[in-house]
């Protein structure tokens, strides 16, 4: 598993990425050790125990060269932040999901941008009718935010849960 941490307009952000894809993600947070801890929280390892980071790729106040898949999603990071519909292309590591965590998550990753589906409906889509509680879980279980875009689930009444 490689580790690398990035700065972006709203903060730092981490993220680790094996030969599968990225397994996970850390929304910007005010240091990059701060992004660090977040990511190890999302990976439910200890901050001691991952691997050392590649040197920070700082987006502020001028990109580095962006090489590889993880220039790649942080070039699309940028974008985003930047107001520019992404669809992200990159490919996710899907190891430690169950077969419904990862149904629904494909699902959920297929949401264009500016819209938005109910978990209800994401249930239903997903072949569990009455999963509307098991898709919440699964949105807290999404390492990889915004690449899965969790945030274009909604309640019922449009609320955010």
């Amino acid at each position: 598993m490689n580790i690398f941490i990035f700065q972006t307009t709203p903060g730092w952000m981490a993220g680790a990425w094996t030969e599968a894809g990225l397994k996970a993600l850390a929304l910007p947070q005010e240091s990059p050790e701060a992004a660090l801890e977040k990511l190890a929280a999302k990976l439910k390892a200890r901050l001691s125990l991952l691997p050392a980071p590649a040197p920070a790729v700082g987006l502020l106040p001028a990109p580095a060269p962006a090489v590889g898949p993880a220039g790649t999603l942080v070039e699309e990071i940028e974008h985003y932040f930047s107001g520019v519909k992404v669809s992200f292309q990159t490919p996710v590591d899907w190891s430690g999901y169950t077969s419904f965590q990862r149904r629904v998550l494909e699902m959920v990753r297929t949401v264009p941008y500016g819209e938005t589906i109910t978990y209800g409906q994401l249930a239903r889509e997903s072949g569990s009718p009455r999963g509307a509680r098991a898709v919440g879980g699964v949105m807290r279980a999404n390492r990889t935010p915004l690449v899965i875009p969790c945030h274009r689930v909604l309640a019922a009444g449009g609320a955010l849960i």
